[in-house]
Formats: C-alpha cells, structure tokens, sequence
C-alpha cells in the first residue's frame, strides 16, 4: 500500500485509503471514491437553486432551436469519460470505431476523470473564464454536487431534443427525465449502478430483505459501512424508512442519531472506500455497504460467487453516470450525434458486455442474446477478452433491472444550496472522521 497522507494514519476507525483516496488519482472507473462534495471548495448553488437567475445565466442563449440550427458536425470530438468504461479490444473502441465509421466524427476519447470533485476543479477556471474545457462531451455522476453546480452556474449546454430519436425510443424509465435532470434537459445517462448490500452467504445464511442488515447485533464486528458521506447518510435514511429524494434536514439529524448509535454499539469494522470489496472478499466483514457493479464483477470468478448482493425493500440507491457537454464546447454538433449514437441497442450492447453495469438502453439485453448487425462482430472480438457468454451480462438483473429491482429503485437528494451540503456533511462526516 501507499504511504499515508501526511504520514500520520487516518483517524480510528477510518479505512486509511480513504485519506489518500482525497488526493491520489482512482487508477479506474471500478475504484472510484465517490468523495460527494467533500473539499469541494465552492459556495454556489445546487442545481434547482439558480433557476430564478435563469435569464443572467451564461448558457441563455445557448441550447435554443435556433442556437442548435447553427451548429454544424465538424466531424471531430473531444470526449472525457472515466477510466475502464468503454468497450476495449486491444488498444481500440470498438464502439467508437463504428461511431466514425458511419458519422465521419473522429474521436479523441480521453480517460480523464478520476472523479467528479477533482474534473470539476480542472474545468471550472475555464467555463468561469468564458473559454472552452478542451472538452466537447463530459460524463459526471448525479450523486455528487458537481453536476448541480454545472447546471446552476449555467455552464452546460442544454440538448437539441429533436436530435434525440434514441434516446426517445430506447432509453429506459431508470434514466428518462430524472429527478436530477427533469426533461433530459442537459444530459443523457452513460450508464449507472446501485448501492446496495454486499454479503457474504456463506456466513450469512437468511440475510432477509431489509437494510436493517446493517445495523443488526447480530453481525456486531463484521459490518462495513462506506466512507461516502452522501452514501452514508442515504443508509441512514433508508434505515429509518425514510426516502433520501424526499427528507428534511430532520430526517437527516435522525439518520445521523442511527448511524451513531450503530458506530457505539460495535456493528461496524471501518468506513471503506472502493477498497471494501477486497475486504469483503477476504472476510474481514460479510456484510457491507456496496455497490452493484462490483459484487457482479466478483461473481464472475467461482472463488468469489459466495458473495450477493440485496436490494433492501426500503431501497437501493441509483447512482448515474451522465453525459452532457460543457457551455463552450467548440463541437457541440458532434458530441450530440455521439450521445443518441450510444443509445442504439447495438451500440449500447457493445458497451454493456464490457461494463455490467445497469444498462440505460433495455433493447441492449436482446442484442447481447441474438446480435444483429455491425456489434455481431464487435462481440466476438470482445469475447475472448472478457471470456464469458454474452448471454452473462443479458440475463443478469444487475445489469438489466428487473421488475423488482425497479421498484425498490430510490433517487438522491438534491441539494438546493451550499447550506444544505454543509448541514448535511456536518451531520454525517463526524461519525466517519471518529468525532
């Protein structure tokens, strides 16, 4: 392991990573800390906060039918996404292959973010500069405050619906005019996950279907909880039955008072960062908080099938990774064409077999089971390098939800100014941080 920030060890009780993990760069997509705002360093509105401030916003005059009848492919693209979340053969997409195949877009496709709070520094002179990011086309995730802060600040272009026939014939009810994005207004989906309740069902053998799992004597010294505090605090409120989208700082205080309670009573190891999953794995909790793509991706070697996740019936948070394109972007054109591009199922397949994770695109699963087209190919070069039937990622309700899964789906908050960040991040670090 990497030396300690500071050289001086995280404080008791907290995975140590998790203090490095503020600093050091995520080396991918599937060992992200999602930090939620912490070290944010802004005092700006969340999104919803700004919408009276509409007219003075950067992006006015941006997004118009008549703005969007302007733009011209220019047949290049400047595309940030996280690291390992594409489909990949050798050094190639196949995917963005057949993208320039058929549009004449070349893409420059950049593995540059390693979390939301650190791209969104990297961005945030430029767009307040009134200069492009260098970017055309971002991905950023609806459970961190930084989409918000986009939205609000007027720094993201609002789609050309009618350039959207995909999207509106394929996207799923997961992902159509979320509660973070009513109307799709400035993004569409990447691809998404839950978190949810990892265990281990050789020791826990009735493991039931509440998130009262967590927070049972029962498990007292094998529970591990996530560092997160926007994670945390959503445990909390499931606990208490209430749903995260709809509390009140009320809520929160009682959340907190339940996650406190379940610290001193000795039900928790550590407060982990991605690195729970090892530690689930290895035994040193069989129950913890954790998110979906993960426990799929242990179940695919027979060592690891011991582990399972549960969808707790108070519900299991969607997390989304969105695609939208930053205020200044100098190909707004060709990044538009790219995101309705990635919802044909044939496309969205290809993708899919690589990342398992919740598939925005549920045509994708019948693509996967009989391909047709172009991604008939794309998926036999892309089986020997993942080395499992397709049919694994088509019929797993991890990937493509079922009906269950569905209904006990449950949004985030969405914060409505910086108070309310500060309000919530007082609640719920102290129980990580040992305070």
């Amino acid at each position: 392991m990497s030396e300690e920030i500071q050289g001086t060890g995280a404080p008791e009780g907290v995975d140590p990573s998790f203090w490095r993990g503020l600093t050091q760069p995520r080396v991918s997509r599937r060992d992200v800390l999602r930090i939620a705002g912490l070290g944010a360093g802004t005092s700006i509105m969340m999104a919803g906060g700004g919408a009276a401030f509409a007219s003075s916003l950067p992006n006015a005059k941006v997004g118009t039918k008549t703005w969007w009848a302007k733009q011209k492919l220019h047949h290049k693209l400047n595309f940030a996404n996280w690291p390992l979340y594409i489909d990949v053969v050798g050094s190639k997409h196949p995917s963005l292959d057949h993208f320039t195949q058929t549009t004449g877009v070349k893409v420059n496709y950049i593995e540059a973010i390693q979390d939301d709070a650190s791209f969104y520094s990297k961005i945030r002179p430029s767009l307040a500069a009134g200069q492009s990011t260098g970017y055309d086309l971002i991905v950023m995730t609806n459970n961190n405050p930084e989409l918000g802060y986009l939205m609000d600040l007027g720094w993201l272009v609002p789609l050309d619906h009618s350039k959207m026939a995909n999207f509106d014939k394929y996207a799923g009810p997961l992902v159509k005019s979320p509660s973070w994005d009513p109307g799709n207004k400035y993004s569409m989906a990447w691809q998404s996950g839950w978190t949810a309740v990892g265990y281990n069902s050789q020791v826990v053998k009735n493991p039931g279907d509440s998130i009262g799992i967590l927070f049972s004597k029962k498990y007292k010294g094998q529970v591990g909880m996530l560092a997160d505090p926007f994670e945390l605090g959503c445990a909390g409120l499931l606990a208490i039955g209430v749903e995260p989208a709809k509390s009140t700082e009320s809520d929160w205080a009682k959340a907190a008072k339940k996650l406190k309670q379940q610290k001193s009573d000795g039900i928790v190891v550590a407060y982990y960062d991605q690195s729970y999953i090892a530690h689930l794995k290895n035994g040193d909790v069989n129950v913890c908080q954790a998110y979906s793509g993960d426990i799929f991706q242990a179940n695919l070697t027979s060592k690891f099938k011991k582990l399972k996740l549960l969808l707790p019936h108070e519900g299991a948070m969607l997390w989304t990774d969105n695609m939208a394109i930053p205020l200044y972007a100098q190909n707004p054109r060709d990044a538009m064409t790219l995101m309705d591009f990635f919802y044909s199922p044939q496309t969205q397949a290809v993708v899919e077999y690589y990342d398992d994770y919740v598939c925005p695109v549920p045509a994708a699963k019948q693509q996967l089971l009989h391909p047709t087209g172009w991604a008939v190919q794309a998926l036999k070069k892309l089986a020997p390098e993942i080395g499992l039937p397709t049919s694994v990622t088509a019929n797993s309700p991890l990937v493509f939800p079922d009906a269950a899964a569905t209904k006990v789906t449950r949004p985030y908050y969405n914060f409505k100014n910086q108070a309310e960040i500060n309000a919530w991040n007082g609640l719920f670090l102290p129980i990580v941080q040992g305070a």
